[in-house]
């Protein structure tokens, strides 16, 4: 445990309750090969979120077949070589070409869908840093899969919030067409909720930070942060649970898909009592996982 700083180890110490060495090992092995199972959900959960958002936008906003709501195709041409004039411009001066809320009105994308400015600024800076490693042939599909998560969760949030309320019926239909929750204010309110808690999740595993304290919905109260080993498994659970259900309602078989996959199983087999114990006895040691895995088949 020489790699982890005290404070860390002392935190894994305090909430789980270990004191030898060689539990506390093996706890935090535990704990870092849920937090990976999780993260590869995740990397599901976001491919299907975004795919299916940018489907719905397309269809809502483009000509029937075309997918270019982000960048128009009839603008495409110009701005590429506006921006290549630009960056070399700024490059004989030494400088690089900066895009900021100040000169992104410099540049039309001339999107189908109305984005804010801050979002222009990102997609910007996408395009300029293609051109600089001289792709100036990618498609939209590499415009969706270079933003990040946080994108989507805001643009969902940038619909509740556009023409009072006015798109939320269209759009939630096109997103999530197999729910039944309404296609209301509370239903996206539902939807945000569940996002910005996946969002705040994949924050914390992408920046190594620990999952022990993931806070749990406690409708008309503030949300129960866990103190205990038997309360982390209980939030994990939920907030997965509900990521489930948010693809259940844009395509039940991508959450048959996603609940049969591997990684699914992997991280609901970690997270059992059984398999915290056997990692914490044997110094979370390569055997754990197969230990647990067999521990499992007779549970």
């Amino acid at each position: 445990m020489s790699i982890v700083p005290s404070p860390r180890k002392a935190a894994y110490k305090a909430f789980f309750q270990v004191s030898q060495n060689n539990e506390i090992q093996g706890v935090y092995q535990w704990h870092q090969d849920l937090s990976a199972e999780a993260f590869l959900i995740l990397c599901d959960f976001e491919v299907i979120f975004r795919s299916k958002v940018h489907e719905a936008i397309s269809q809502l906003y483009c000509t029937q077949g075309t997918d270019d709501w982000i960048l128009n195709s009839n603008s495409r041409a110009n701005l590429i070589s506006q921006l290549q004039n630009d960056i070399a411009t700024a490059q004989a001066a030494g400088n690089e070409l900066f895009i900021n809320h100040r000169n992104v009105s410099n540049y039309n994308l001339n999107s189908y869908f109305s984005l804010t400015k801050k979002d222009r600024v990102s997609f910007l800076k996408i395009i300029i840093e293609f051109i600089n490693k001289g792709k100036i042939n990618f498609t939209h599909d590499d415009l969706i899969s270079a933003v990040s998560f946080g994108f989507w969760v805001s643009l969902i949030k940038l619909i509740k919030n556009r023409s009072n309320g006015s798109l939320i019926n269209g759009h939630l239909t096109a997103i999530f067409p197999h729910s039944t929750k309404g296609f209301d204010v509370n239903h996206i309110d539902g939807v945000l909720d569940t996002l910005y808690r996946i969002k705040s999740f994949r924050n914390r595993i992408g920046h190594h930070d620990s999952i022990m304290r993931i806070p749990e919905p406690n409708p008309g109260y503030p949300d129960f942060y866990p103190r205990n080993l038997t309360q982390m498994i209980k939030s994990l659970a939920i907030l997965l649970t509900s990521l489930l259900d948010l693809v259940r309602d844009i395509d039940p078989a991508y959450a048959s898909t996603l609940e049969n996959s591997k990684n699914w199983k992997s991280f609901f087999l970690l997270l059992k009592q059984n398999s915290y114990s056997i990692y914490k006895n044997n110094k979370g040691s390569l055997d754990c996982y197969v230990m647990a895995y067999i521990a499992n088949l007779y549970d």
